[in-house]
């Protein structure tokens, strides 16, 4: 083997990223023997079973007087399984009493191991963390070091290690998706560098490319990794293995790297040289399955992660950094790939879902594939992440439902027309309406996430998006608020002075979030914001009944998208009327 690719903790229980599949299929067709090991969902596993929580259950038992705790303690002992299956279960998706017992269930189980960890840790199915350990990045490398606040130092000794052995990769290839990765993720490459010396290191994802602005400072202690690859990763990758493993080339040679360089890693000579994949030279198939065990998601049916599109084609929100993060062209797969994609994967699988995992999919070219799915008769299911965009027009949007689109989600953010101008966001609310109209008509669910609390918005026009939200229920399905939050490499972040924002020094590193003071006069203040949003989500709970349920927070993720396929379109009833 020549390289393990791995996803640490704590991410989607529901879905391994998709970068995996794609780096192995790439490096496949370039002459390595590459593999993926999504080793979030065995450690999951490993936490939520009946075995560790008895044994945090003991801890819980004998040192807490909290009457609930020790109650929840023991009950989640004997109903983690049950619940773990519940969500494979087919058609749980409707049946919202069992979905919302098995998520209380699993969430009930991160309070107990919580708990038992005395309050050192907090760690559940969605996070890992230590309070304070990201306020420096020597915080950062004690938490790691501590057994007492970092169970992963004796999960990767254990687990981990045995399996590096007995497989002997020449290198090893950690991708970081998401914060919750980023403790595990360096435990891991830490345990390697200690215990398997003579095994490079190679580090990525989408994470590290969204605090790129602090990835020049991280330690060589805390992160002892031959390379960091931001941005795409195919060639990059490549290209390194050729260096290393390959002896072919230079390293300082290699696109949208960090090395190695005295106690800090340093950017290659070729670092900001970005290089932007082309999908199509992306070899089918784009998702692989090897190295996957499907059966371990909690899902009842896989929804395969299909990237056929990166980037932003609008890429010009105020708020946003996706398009840096990406370094920024639009690209998407050609049509003839993207079904023959479809068709491995589904042979590969017996799964006929594909929740796309893209940053934005423009109008026509998601109809063009909408077309070739129905006239290649694939049976699919499936669902996109998109903008409000003008371009879905009725027909259009008829075409997806017909080729088997179930859901769509959109960054509605507002419905004040002076607050999504200030944001530079295309979308306009009468607009958005027919479009979301129109889905509702056609059979297609759709989500909806919000921004609260931008630095220009007052409370009329918040107000404003309330009374939306309100009237246009029964065009929503899934409902998100999120708190603005300024980021890294945004236009917000570059030039903060022309949206009213004086920046304060940074509170934590590898953040991607900067904390700043709001001095619009008509904006609100941050400290007043959760309570806003609070108040926000209890008015708009009489509308939306599963606003704030575990399954609903994450758009896309969990049971978002399974909710909207098979049993459930079969009950959707078409909107008449104007």
């Amino acid at each position: 083997m020549d390289l393990l690719l791995i996803s640490p903790p704590v991410a989607n229980f529901g879905q391994a990223t998709s970068g995996l599949s794609v780096l192995t299929a790439y490096l496949r067709a370039s002459g390595w023997d590459a593999h993926q090991w999504d080793m979030a969902i065995d450690a999951f596993h490993h936490f939520h079973s009946p075995e560790y929580l008895r044994g945090r259950a003991e801890i819980v038992l004998r040192e807490s007087t909290d009457e609930t705790l020790r109650d929840t303690s023991v009950r989640v002992v004997d109903d983690i399984d049950s619940a773990k299956d519940a969500l494979r279960t087919p058609g749980v998706a409707q049946d919202h009493d069992r979905m919302r017992w098995a998520f209380e269930t699993i969430n009930n189980a991160g309070i107990v191991i919580t708990a038992a960890s005395r309050g050192r840790y907090e760690h559940d199915f969605r996070h890992f963390g230590v309070n304070s350990a990201f306020r420096s990045f020597g915080n950062l490398e004690d938490a790691l070091s501590d057994p007492a606040q970092n169970p992963y130092l004796e999960y990767t000794e254990q687990f981990v290690l045995p399996r590096l052995r007995r497989s002997k990769p020449r290198a090893v290839g950690i991708s970081l998706t998401y914060f919750s990765q980023v403790m595990p993720g360096f435990t891991l490459a830490r345990k390697i560098a200690e215990h398997l010396p003579d095994t490079p290191i190679v580090v990525g994802g989408a994470y590290l490319t969204a605090v790129e602005h602090d990835v020049g400072r991280i330690p060589s202690s805390l992160l002892p990794a031959d390379a960091i690859i931001l941005h795409d990763g195919e060639e990059a990758l490549a290209s390194w293995l050729e260096a290393v493993l390959g002896g072919k080339g230079s390293v300082q040679a290699i696109h949208n790297c960090y090395l190695p360089a005295d106690t800090f890693a340093r950017a290659s000579a070729s670092a900001q040289s970005f290089t932007h994949t082309d999908l199509d030279r992306v070899p089918t198939p784009m998702w692989t399955a090897d190295g996957l065990h499907l059966d371990r998601y909690l899902v009842p049916k896989y929804p395969i992660p299909l990237p056929l599109a990166r980037g932003c084609y609008w890429g010009r929100c105020a708020y946003c950094n996706i398009s840096c993060q990406t370094a920024a062209t639009y690209r998407t797969r050609s049509v003839d790939q993207a079904i023959e994609d479809m068709r491995v994967a589904m042979r590969e699988t017996g799964s006929n879902w594909f929740d796309l995992p893209v940053d934005s999919y423009r109008p026509r070219d998601l109809h063009a594939l909408a077309t070739a799915i129905i006239e290649s008769g694939l049976d699919v299911e499936w669902g996109a992440e998109v903008l409000l965009d003008p371009g879905f027009r009725d027909d259009v949007i008829s075409d997806l439902a017909r080729s088997g689109c179930r859901t769509l989600r959109f960054g509605l953010e507002s419905a004040s027309i002076d607050t999504l101008v200030a944001m530079n966001k295309p979308t306009r609310p009468d607009k958005a309406r027919r479009i979301l109209k129109a889905c509702k008509k056609n059979g297609i669910q759709t989500a909806v996430m919000l921004i609260a609390g931008f630095p220009s918005e007052n409370q009329s026009e918040l107000n404003l998006t309330f009374d939306y939200l309100r009237d246009n229920r029964e065009f929503i399905d899934f409902l998100t608020i999120h708190q603005y939050s300024l980021v890294p490499a945004s236009p917000m972040a570059n030039d903060p002075a022309r949206f009213g924002l004086f920046l304060l020094e940074p509170e934590a590193v590898l953040w991607t979030s900067i904390p700043f003071v709001n001095t619009n006069p008509v904006g609100m203040k941050n400290e007043d914001l959760p309570r806003v949003i609070a108040s926000m989500k209890s008015g708009l709970s009489e509308y939306y009944t599963d606003l704030g349920e575990l399954w609903t927070v994450a758009i896309g993720g969990w049971m978002t998208f399974p909710a909207c396929c098979g049993v459930r379109n079969g009950l959707v009833h078409p909107i008449s009327g104007g």
